[in-house]
């Protein structure tokens, strides 16, 4: 390795880069759980609080009652506050509770078992008191989590680590294949080839684990410096690095040399002529002639096809995943801004519904500032409905029920719908629409309805045009439900009866996240089709994001207070401030960009490494073409017209994969992950644009200095052998 350190510089990089890919994941996990665990001890002392308890109650668990010895002890009572029932005006109480012991969840388990059917035997008759726990309960749960989620990102990369350095180490033996013949030749068997592989990578990540290390505890260091946090840096993540270089080297270099093993060594020996992984060494082509160099290197890209699109593919692609991981930052951040409830108001134990006065009452609130109606939608499916489409306004290749009864129309059930009132389409003005989202209250049956499904645009729906919703009045025969999808439709348009009623629409929201694409309409018209009153019982409060954990405490007092005044009603507690604040806080985005800036640094790694040795092999072929009379500025257009070929296939290859690559990361997010997470959250497809100018940019650079620059290596060559110094560049 010393008397060939040229040779194994891109490993150097190579295994340099790995190593700072798993430490800047393995050092910001362990950080990250320390930076949950401050969030979540900041912001709560208690595990469960039990809301609205009588008197009785709150006295029973204030003298704990049930404890009898100390083991039994596995509760303390931090605080209690006292209110009203404003309703029967007698005084509840809210008994904040912190658990005791080793395994909180399973004191838990325990208090709930032992005092929950006691606290209910003295409750009120018609009344009972409610739970809700905090952060700190499951935050033992979470750091499984956070393990799980590392072991899987882990597994990732070592992945992605051992393609590249097989990528490497691929186009090392391609270019070596005389000398491993020769290895085998003298005995060399898997044992013996796999052995001097391990050992050469091996000594180059030991060369190179305590740069990388500590650049990456760098890099975190600077990274959640931002945000306030001091990291951590422990001898089990060091271990963990090094393990994972160990691991990515003989997971490389196995398979290569599995394959080299069975190879025969005199097939290896006599393709030191075709090392570059040339179509086929019998087959040539009467050049004389021929336009010299441009049509005898063209007749090269083709002879060596097989391996440019090799290098191609193998360079490019790490360009195309440094924009996929680019990509991959942009929906992180959207996930952690994206506006989730912070609280949940349940009126469903109450005589009251959602009204305008309570709408006044609840936006008065200090921070509150979207009230959602939650929960008063149907699906299509649940009530044997369907909607009736011209095909002229679905997208092409969309696929929906034929409908029978009407020519050129499509039928499908992928539909929700909901009944607004003015005040609620009002919320709905904060996503891009096309007409008056007022219309249709303005003019009889009129609809605003989505234009995707599982957010995906499917129709091509303009204003003023016209859709049919099916209301179901009847059935002739049975459906069998064991059937779904396109099926279940076909059933029941064949055997239910229904009536038809055309809609005219409105306005067409673009970008409303979508499992099902939304219909809303009046309360009036969302009655007559569903049979379902107008009454919304369930409600999402949305809050001011700039809010502390002290104001967001108030706002819950606030809310409490507010819900007595109606009897039982039921505030729960997302707490979903405080989870953004730890997402924001464990800096993914920041380190998705870091990876992706070191991915992109393997794009020349692997340009350079494969092209040097490429060109060097063709060096002899050059001499022979000098000594039959060609011109030093012939040779110079050669590496200058290979170099312009492979810059522009790799501006093609990079566009194309680097699309790719992106619209799957889109679908996988947008279409396929949210029926895992039943969470939909519509990301925009795009290509940023200096993402793909940078990755062109480095794509077609290197395509064209990889070929230029060992040029002037040759050409150095050359003077120092010919002493004349009369070969040079013309």
């Amino acid at each position: 390795m010393f008397f060939n350190i040229k040779q194994y510089l891109c490993f150097f990089a190579a295994i340099f880069i790995i190593q700072m890919f798993y430490g800047l994941i393995t050092i910001s996990a362990d950080n990250n759980n320390a930076v949950e665990y401050n969030h979540v001890t900041s912001e709560y002392n208690y595990h469960m609080v039990l809301k609205d308890m009588n008197a009785s109650q709150a006295y029973f668990l204030m003298n704990d009652e049930l404890t009898v010895f100390k083991s039994d002890h596995i509760f303390d009572i931090v605080k209690t506050n006292e209110n009203t029932n404003y309703i029967t005006n007698e005084p509840v109480y809210d008994i904040y509770i912190s658990f005791t012991g080793d395994d909180i969840k399973a004191s838990e388990a325990r208090f709930r078992e032992k005092y929950f059917p006691e606290l209910q035997a003295i409750g009120n008759e018609g009344q009972s008191f409610r739970v809700s726990t905090t952060p700190l309960l499951n935050f033992k749960d979470n750091i499984t989590a956070n393990r799980v989620t590392y072991i899987f990102i882990s597994l990732i990369l070592l992945a992605f680590s051992t393609f590249l350095l097989m990528a490497l180490y691929n186009i090392r033996i391609n270019h070596y294949k005389f000398l491993y013949g020769i290895y085998m030749t003298f005995g060399a068997d898997f044992r013996k080839l796999f052995s001097t592989a391990f050992w050469e990578l091996f000594v180059v990540s030991l060369v190179t684990f305590i740069p990388a290390t500590g650049i990456s505890a760098l890099i975190i260091y600077l990274i959640y410096s931002t945000s306030g946090f001091t990291i951590s840096f422990s001898v089990l993540s060091v271990v963990k690095i090094l393990l994972f270089s160990v691991i990515s080297v003989a997971a490389a270099v196995f398979f290569p040399m599995r394959v080299m093993a069975v190879r025969a060594p005199m097939g290896l020996i006599v393709a030191q002529d075709n090392s570059n992984l040339v179509s086929s060494p019998y087959r040539s082509k009467n050049i004389l002639g021929a336009k010299f160099p441009r049509d005898y290197e063209l007749l090269s890209l083709w002879r060596f096809r097989k391996y440019n699109l090799q290098l191609l593919v193998t360079a490019v692609i790490f360009s195309a995943v440094f924009i996929c991981v680019l990509f991959i930052s942009e929906i992180n951040q959207t996930d952690i801004e994206y506006p989730r409830p912070q609280f949940t108001v349940d009126l469903s134990k109450t005589d009251f519904s959602y009204d305008d006065t309570m709408r006044e009452e609840l936006y008065a609130i200090d921070g509150v500032t979207e009230v959602w109606v939650d929960g008063l939608d149907t699906t299509a499916y649940d009530i044997g409905s369907h909607i009736v489409v011209n095909r002229k306004n679905i997208m092409p290749l969309q696929q929906f029920v034929k409908f029978e009864k009407k020519d050129g129309y499509n039928a499908t059930n992928d539909v929700y719908y909901s009944g607004y009132t003015r005040n609620q389409v009002e919320l709905l003005e904060k996503y891009q629409y096309d007409g008056d989202l007022y219309s249709i209250f303005e003019n009889d049956k009129t609809i605003i309805i989505g234009d995707s499904i599982s957010n995906i645009k499917k129709f091509n729906f303009k204003v003023g045009d016209k859709i049919e919703i099916a209301k179901k009045t009847g059935q002739i025969r049975a459906v069998d439900f064991n059937v779904s999808g396109t099926n279940l439709l076909r059933s029941q348009i064949d055997y239910y009866t229904f009536e038809y009623e055309e809609y005219t629409i409105g306005a067409i929201l673009k970008d409303i996240p979508s499992e099902k694409m939304p219909v809303f309409m009046t309360p009036e018209e969302f009655e007559w089709l569903t049979g379902i009153p107008h009454a919304p019982k369930k409600l999402n409060i949305y809050i001011d994001q700039s809010y502390t954990s002290e104001q967001v405490e108030e706002m819950e007092l606030s809310l409490r207070d507010w819900g007595r005044t109606y009897g039982l009603v039921n505030i729960v507690n997302h707490h979903a401030l405080n989870l953004k604040n730890i997402e924001q806080d464990k800096n993914y985005t920041q380190i998705f960009i870091c990876l992706s800036v070191l991915i992109l640094l393997i794009s020349p790694l692997a340009w350079f490494f494969s092209q040097t040795l490429y060109y060097m092999k063709r060096e002899n072929e050059f001499n022979i073409v000098l000594a039959m009379g060609g011109l030093a500025s012939e040779i110079k257009k050669i590496y200058i017209f290979g170099g312009i070929a492979m810059g522009i296939m790799s501006f093609i290859f990079c566009v194309i994969l680097s699309y790719l690559g992106s619209y799957a990361m889109f679908y996988f997010y947008n279409v396929s992950l949210p029926y895992f997470t039943h969470e939909f959250i519509r990301y925009s497809f795009y290509m940023p644009w200096y993402a793909i100018l940078t990755s062109v940019v480095v794509s077609v650079s290197c395509g064209f200095l990889s070929a230029y620059l060992p040029y002037r290596s040759y050409i150095k060559k050359r003077v120092n052998l010919e002493m004349s110094g009369e070969f040079g560049v013309e």
